[in-house]
């Protein structure tokens, strides 16, 4: 399918949807230009896993469209990211209520350009998983696409329970543009049943999750001067393998597993919505296609316990906000020892002799956020404000035995940011600003000086990306909003433009990246 069909058949998708919204129902007359973001706020179940919370929206049929534009430049980046990137994304989001059922729907669809990625052939290098295949090939262009479908349903089926369902589905595909050309194509599917059981003054939920990704990657020659070029499979801290061939293919299997329960109560005035989630990821790692092999590649086993407790205090002239968050990470790299046997046919096979730990990686993450907007009525914003802090804990081993190596870090990133509303008739002009920055409490690096070791292991990528986890940096954003209010209509009721530039820079360092994004749609 060609990027202009997936376009067309996106647009007639939302037109559509919102015809259908129009026909089907009444547009609160009190619509303001807030009205999407404090429906979101009123809320506190639309950021939580569970769909059900649906139930708990206001009886109001809400929804977006936007295109976006992003170009990101500089040299402030982690070795397999692109120093430059130019995407162009088309997403649609809406809340719907039909004969006390809730609906949701997501649609997105990304289109990019990305120059300066190394030693990757994945869609998205930096998901965690450590066993990474590349090749050193600079100076090429990686195109690639994405389509994103999310849809989910919610009803109050008695006056204490409510009974929900989210589906996912992903797609995407990149290439790169120079041999040795990677084409990797990814399909990623999660389902996730939900129920909430209400009490007279609180709820309590219950949600559960399943996820499949897969991700498939043919290294191809199509017009090349190097008959066997050299790939190399990463296994974490800069370890790898290396072969040269024609060929090369790599397939990644994902499947994880979560839970999560949450309480919806008040507090001290506050409606307070506390959630704990736990998560169990296994991803298996294969090279080759009639020849199945893992002796360099691995497993990435990975646990996740995580609390997100949210308190929202909301009155005819103010609402604040305070969120905490906070996840501990356990993964586990599991490598093979491989003997390659011929078969009765005479076909070469792999058999697995032993499997070892080789790499474990620990993370603590933990934020906190203060959101404060001054309203003139409860449907307009006056002013919003919002500081934040985010602490994080990251600690890696590598087992190359009898050898061990660790990295180790920690970090602080603190975080303000103001925007002002001035309203003029039909039109709303919000300009702002956020800041923020990251200091780094602690850090500790040990690697290999002997030659045995470190002749297959790339520590020049390693200690850049160490180096760029752990750098001391500056960030400042300005943005601008622009809304015009649409005289009374069935279809479109607001235009927006949003402008943002994000600019980050190093301290003591020259390194730096711009980013600039810019929203055009509408609401209805």
């Amino acid at each position: 399918m060609t990027k202009l069909q997936i376009v067309l058949i996106m647009i007639l998708s939302f037109f559509t949807a919102e015809r259908i919204f129009a026909n089907n129902a009444t547009k609160d007359s009190t619509f303001s230009f807030n009205t999407l973001k404090l429906f979101q706020l009123k809320n506190q179940w639309l950021n939580s896993g569970n769909i059900a919370g649906l139930t708990f929206n206001a009886n109001e049929n809400i929804g977006e469209v936007f295109g976006e534009y992003n170009l990101a430049d500089g040299d402030y980046k982690r070795v397999r990211e692109a120093s430059h990137i130019e995407n162009y994304s088309l997403s649609s989001e809406s809340y719907l209520v039909l004969n006390d059922t809730y609906f949701y729907g997501n649609l997105a669809y990304q289109n990019s350009d990305e120059t300066g990625n190394l030693y990757t052939g994945l869609f998205n290098p930096y998901r965690g998983n450590p066993y990474v295949i590349g090749d050193s090939i600079p100076g090429a262009n990686i195109h690639k696409e994405a389509f994103n479908l999310s849809g989910g349903v919610a009803k109050k089926l008695t006056n204490i329970l409510s009974f929900g369902l989210l589906a996912d589905y992903h797609i995407g595909k990149s290439a790169k543009q120079k041999d040795p050309r990677p084409r990797t194509v990814i399909t990623d599917f999660s389902l996730r049943p939900s129920i909430i059981i209400h009490f007279p003054n609180k709820s309590l939920g219950f949600d559960l999750a399943y996820r499949n990704r897969k991700e498939d990657i043919d290294y191809l020659q199509v017009v090349t001067d190097d008959p066997d070029p050299t790939y190399f499979m990463f296994k974490g801290m800069g370890f790898y393998s290396s072969e040269t061939g024609q060929t090369k293919s790599r397939f990644y299997n994902q499947n994880n597993i979560s839970a999560g329960t949450q309480l919806d109560t008040k507090l001290n005035g506050f409606s307070s919505l506390t959630e704990i989630r736990a998560t169990y990821s296994k991803e298996i790692t294969e090279d080759g296609t009639t020849t199945i092999k893992k002796a360099d590649a691995g497993d990435w086993k990975t646990f996740t316990i995580a609390l997100n407790q949210q308190f929202t205090r909301h009155t005819q002239s103010a609402i604040q906000k305070i969120t905490f968050r906070s996840s501990y990470f356990d993964g586990d790299g599991i490598e093979y020892i491989q003997d390659a046997i011929l078969n009765d046919d005479k076909q070469t096979e792999y058999i697995t002799l032993s499997k070892n730990l080789k790499l474990n990686r620990k993370e603590f993450d933990a934020a906190l956020e203060y959101k404060y907007l001054k309203l003139y009525n409860h449907e307009q914003i006056n002013w919003e404000s919002r500081v934040y802090a985010h602490y994080k804990l990251k600690k890696e081993k590598y087992y190359y035995i009898p050898e061990i190596f660790n990295a180790d870090y920690s970090n602080l990133e603190l975080g303000v940011n103001f925007e002002k509303d001035f309203y003029f008739g039909k039109f709303l002009l919000a300009p702002g600003i956020e800041l923020d920055y990251r200091y780094n409490l602690d850090q500790e690096l040990n690697l290999s000086s002997d030659e045995t070791i470190t002749r297959r292991q790339n520590k020049q990528l390693y200690i850049h990306d160490f180096e760029y986890e752990t750098a001391d940096c500056f960030n400042v954003s300005p943005q601008f909003y622009c809304g015009y209010k649409l005289p009374k209509s069935e279809s479109i009721d607001e235009l927006f433009l949003k402008i943002r530039y994000e600019f980050r820079e190093v301290n003591d360092s020259n390194e730096n990246v711009g980013i600039l994004t810019a929203k055009l749609g509408f609401m209805f």
